[in-house]
């Protein structure tokens, strides 16, 4: 596809795509951490940035979880790098989706539009048909 790129991150890779009414970020080839997924987020904020993406789909594909400890600071990287006016839909393709969803609920307090999926179609549906 034409718009479609892969960015490498460190230890990990993410393919950036524009799709119809938002833009779509699958994150993969790697292992998470905290410092992991600060980096994703800081790549992933600053492509909405550059794009002027106002809906963002993310599919995560990585290998271990972050700790409870670790999540909340996650969540403020998402404030930190201007995520907050993005609606984003997030789908944790290879994990129990629990962590992510108390992930979900620190990021819905700091006033993020976020959801947790374990599907795609369910996010995409939410992300671009749903009002809450």
């Amino acid at each position: 596809m034409g718009n479609e790129r892969i960015t490498q991150g460190p230890g990990f890779k993410i393919r950036f795509r524009n799709e119809h009414g938002y833009l779509r970020a699958h994150v993969f080839g790697g292992h998470d951490s905290q410092q992991v997924s600060t980096a994703m987020w800081t790549m992933i904020g600053a492509e909405c940035q550059q794009q002027g993406a106002t809906r963002l789909l993310v599919l995560e594909e990585l290998q271990d979880i972050v700790g409870d400890i670790d999540v909340s600071a996650i969540s403020q990287t998402m404030v930190d790098v201007g995520l907050k006016p993005v609606r984003i839909a997030f789908v944790e393709l290879t994990n129990d989706i629990t962590l992510n969803e108390y992930g979900e609920i620190l990021c819905l307090e700091l006033g993020i539009a976020v959801r947790v999926f374990s599907r795609e179609d369910a996010a995409r549906r939410w992300l671009l048909y749903s009002n809450d």
